[in-house]
């Protein structure tokens, strides 16, 4: 049942990618890699979430730079076991988790664009590096909306139809094995 919502929500992810983009850094992979992470498992997550970034890349597009977004968005996976065991409840977790991922991405990937800098856009230096940061904060800003409105959106989402659909199972077993 799990796997069925959130291969759902990873293809909706690929999806809204591809053929829908919302726009600069609104993405629906952050909440998709996060849902896989904290209902499944990490190797689950990250097959997933790497299937659904080299796909929609191969339809879109990248450059060089794609080590680093597929890794900005891979890697956080590898420490969504820290946000799972917060004492708080799963949208609360999730939310710091995409927060934290967000962050994440943007330091590396920012590092990744002065690091490679096909376009002689940064000098090779500290100062290009914080040039590099400081015009990738519109970026952040959009993946942060994002992130802020998707991440709990989709835990919501996940956990009601869940449990509806649990419900409903466990209603018709009972009701079969009574009757």
């Amino acid at each position: 049942m799990k796997w069925l919502l959130i291969s759902v929500i990873t293809v909706l992810a690929f999806v809204e990618r591809v053929w829908f983009d919302l726009g600069p850094n609104i993405e629906l992979v952050t909440v998709a890699s996060l849902l896989a992470a904290f209902y499944l498992n990490k190797r689950v997550a990250l097959l997933l979430t790497f299937v659904l970034v080299v796909l929609s890349d191969i339809s879109i597009g990248n450059s060089n730079i794609f080590i680093f977004t597929w890794s900005g968005f891979l890697l956080p996976i590898l420490f969504m076991s820290v946000f799972k065991n917060l004492k708080l409840n799963k949208i609360f977790s999730g939310t710091l988790a995409g927060i934290s991922s967000n962050l994440f991405f943007f330091v590396w990937t920012n590092f990744g664009v002065w690091a490679l800098d096909s376009w002689g856009m940064y000098p090779n230096n500290v100062l290009g590096l914080i040039q590099s940061l400081i015009n990738g904060l519109p970026f952040l800003k959009y993946q942060l909306t994002s992130t802020l409105f998707f991440v709990p959106s989709g835990f919501i989402i996940f956990e009601s139809l869940y449990n509806s659909i649990l419900t409903k199972i466990k209603r018709s077993l009972s009701q079969l094995i009574f009757t």
